[in-house]
């Protein structure tokens, strides 16, 4: 419980009223001097929540302790001080309010008012000194904001160039960012916030003239002493350098080194979290490189290389543009193909088989044998549409083979 000290003089006893309702809500400390007060804050200063003087016109040494106060008082600790007054020592006591001094209270006060004023002074002892605290968060890098239960911007540390205005205070998302995207974004976290009570930790993209960042954006809800919630208190910290780097990692672990392809691990996630959700009917296209063993064994595996990234770049100019093309393993490709029936399949197969035959130069010419098959809907087996892809590729590989005896 914090404690408030009154300081009265030690025969007086007309503020027994306002101890006796302090001590509803408050633990009081009772002193009869100055000395004694000063001597209980120097070893407790920041248990107390206010010090009530009674009739400071009428004791020496008042200026001596509101400057002992204020000394003391700091950003993190505010002490305030109430006079206790009188109707026959108002007019005095009311001239010595100053600096941490800031309210009279009457010793006969109902109860609602005397806690409306200890209150008051409290309050405005904390906002003064949130001014001051809210400089201090300027020096962090990252971003503090806090909104109320509408979305509306009541303080923000810094200024951020993703905005279309200096003043944000009372605005909502909407009014304020140049991405409209995030800002609707924004807005539909913040009522999620506001209505489960849970935070929020996601990432954005913000891409304007300046460059592009990705903010970290981490909200949280303020709530009462009922647990119902008033507001929303974020930090946004600029995670650009961390989140590059993710998807550097990222884009290595699903790409083939060599020929900058997917590979199968992305296959194989792609058809296992995606397979239900692409445009049907679906084509599965198999190709594989004839004769790269004895271009290797010819001509050295820089030949091998050049020779599989020939077959990559016929491919990627084939197929259309929104088709999925991986590298499975040695000269093995396969292409998944969103909403591709039969007739378009085997219009696309013949123009990689016209491509292929741009790609040669002095010492090879490319050779590739490719096999498709078709799907119409999500319940059938994409597995089995690869293995009817890869026998009709083996089919004409054959083909190809029996030809070139």
């Amino acid at each position: 419980m914090d404690k408030i000290g009154i300081i009265f003089d030690v025969y007086s006893n007309h503020i027994n009223h306002l101890t006796t309702v302090i001590k509803k809500k408050y633990e009081v400390v009772e002193v009869f001097s100055f000395e004694n007060m000063k001597k209980i804050l120097t070893k407790s200063f920041d248990k107390f929540a206010l010090i009530i003087v009674d009739n400071p016109s009428k004791k020496t040494g008042f200026d001596d302790f509101v400057n002992f106060v204020n000394k003391r008082n700091s950003y993190m600790f505010s002490l305030p001080i109430l006079i206790a007054t009188n109707e026959e020592t108002m007019d005095e006591d009311s001239k010595l309010l100053r600096g941490p001094a800031l309210d009279v209270i009457f010793d006969q006060d109902c109860e609602e008012i005397i806690f409306s004023r200890i209150n008051n002074a409290i309050r405005l002892s904390n906002s003064t000194n949130f001014d001051d605290f809210s400089n201090m968060l300027k020096v962090l890098p990252s971003l503090i904001y806090l909104k109320d239960r509408r979305g509306r911007y009541a303080f923000s540390s810094q200024h951020w160039h993703h905005l279309v205005t200096e003043s944000i205070r009372g605005k909502t998302d909407y009014e304020i960012r140049k991405d409209k995207e995030n800002a609707r974004r924004a807005r539909e976290a913040d009522f999620e916030v506001v209505k489960t009570g849970k935070g929020k930790n996601y990432i954005i993209k913000e891409d304007d003239e300046e460059g592009v960042d990705y903010l970290q954006v981490i909200k949280e809800p303020l709530k009462n002493e009922n647990g119902d919630v008033y507001g929303i208190i974020a930090i946004v910290n600029n995670v650009t350098n961390e989140e590059l780097l993710r998807q550097q990692l990222r884009e290595k672990s699903i790409t083939d080194q060599l020929t900058g392809l997917y590979n199968r691990s992305y296959f194989d996630e792609l058809t296992h979290w995606k397979g239900g959700k692409l445009d049907y009917p679906l084509t599965i296209i198999s190709a594989d490189c004839d004769g790269l063993k004895g271009i290797n064994d010819e001509f050295g595996h820089s030949a091998g290389d050049q020779y599989i990234c020939y077959a990559k770049d016929a491919l990627k100019q084939a197929l259309p543009a929104d088709a999925f093309l991986f590298r499975m393993g040695g000269d093995e490709f396969l292409a998944i193909l969103p909403d591709t029936d039969e007739d378009k399949a085997a219009q696309i197969v013949e123009e990689i088989n016209e491509m292929v035959k741009q790609f040669k130069n002095k010492d090879f010419a490319l050779k590739l044998s490719v096999g498709s098959y078709t799907v119409s809907c999500p319940d059938d087996s994409i597995e089995t549409a690869i293995k009817l892809s890869d026998k009709e590729m083996y089919r004409i590989k054959k083909e190809h083979k029996a030809n070139s005896k």
